[in-house]
C-alpha cells in the first residue's frame, strides 16, 4: 500500500489506522454501533465501524460476553479480551481439539482491507460467529453472532428449526436439558417460527424444541430429512 495516498485515522498516538484516502472519504459515517442486527453487515459497514470507533471508545467491551444472543454485534480489543471464550461450543477440526475456522481477506470498494474469521456452532450449524478486523489495525475486532436457518432445505414453515440442528446423536446425548436450553435460547433470539397443523397456527418454545430433541435421541431414530414440531400436538 502506498502510504503517500493514505489517511491516518487516530487521535490516540497509541493506535493508528491507515486506509486509502479515497476509501475513507467514501465510507458512511457511523454515529452509533448497533447492538443487534439480524442480517450480515456489508463490508462497507464493517469497515466504517472499525474506523469510527476511535472517536467512540465506549463502543469497546472490556470483558468477553457469555453466549451473546443472536444478532449481537460487539467490539473488542483483541490484546485485552479473550473474546473467543464466549460459552458456545463451536465445530472442531478433525483432531477434536482446535476450533475449525475459515479465514479470508475482504475487499471494500475494490480495496483489500478487512480480515474475516468465521466459525460454526457444533450444536446448531446455522449459528455463526464472524470476526472482522482491519488489516492495518488487527487489534480491534468486530464480532457478530447470527443464526441463518437454511430455509431452502425444508418445505414447511417450521422446517428451519429442526433442519438446522445437528443430527449427531452422540452430540446431543452429552447435554442435559438445562444445558441445551442455555445453548439454544440465545441462538434463536429474534427468530419466531410456527407450524400449521390444520387447526390453526401454533408457536413453539425452545424448551419444547429441546424436549423433542432429547426424546428423539433416547433411541436411534429412523432416517429422516424433516420433522415438524407440530406433529405431536396434532395427535
Amino acid at each position: 500500500m502506498n502510504y503517500k495516498e493514505t489517511t491516518e485515522l487516530s487521535e490516540n498516538h497509541h493506535l493508528k489506522v491507515f486506509l486509502p484516502k479515497k476509501l475513507v472519504e467514501s465510507l458512511p459515517k457511523c454515529p452509533a454501533l448497533p447492538k443487534e442486527r439480524l442480517r450480515w453487515n456489508t463490508n462497507e459497514e464493517i469497515a466504517s465501524y472499525l474506523i469510527t470507533f476511535e472517536r467512540h471508545e465506549e463502543w469497546l467491551s472490556g470483558s468477553p460476553k457469555t453466549r451473546p444472543q443472536n444478532g449481537s454485534i460487539i467490539l473488542y480489543n483483541r490484546k485485552k479480551v479473550k473474546y473467543r471464550k464466549d460459552g458456545y461450543c463451536w465445530k472442531k477440526r478433525k483432531d477434536g481439539k482446535t476450533t475449525r475456522e475459515d479465514h479470508m481477506k475482504l475487499k471494500v470498494q475494490g480495496t483489500e482491507c478487512l480480515y474475516g474469521c468465521y466459525v460454526h456452532s457444533s450444536v446448531v450449524p446455522t449459528f455463526h460467529r464472524r470476526c472482522y478486523w482491519l488489516l492495518q489495525n488487527p487489534d480491534i475486532v468486530l464480532v457478530h453472532y447470527l443464526n441463518v436457518p437454511a430455509l431452502e432445505d425444508c418445505a414447511k414453515a417450521c422446517g428451519p428449526i429442526l433442519c438446522s440442528v445437528n443430527g449427531d446423536r452422540k452430540e446431543w446425548l452429552k447435554w442435559s436439558k438445562e444445558e441445551l436450553v442455555n445453548q439454544l435460547k440465545p441462538m434463536f433470539h429474534g427468530i419466531k417460527w410456527t407450524c400449521s397443523n390444520g387447526n390453526g397456527t401454533t408457536e413453539f418454545s425452545i424448551e419444547e424444541l429441546v424436549q423433542q430433541i432429547l426424546e428423539s435421541h433416547q433411541a436411534k431414530p429412523p432416517p429422516r430429512t424433516h420433522a415438524c414440531l407440530c406433529s405431536s400436538s396434532s395427535l
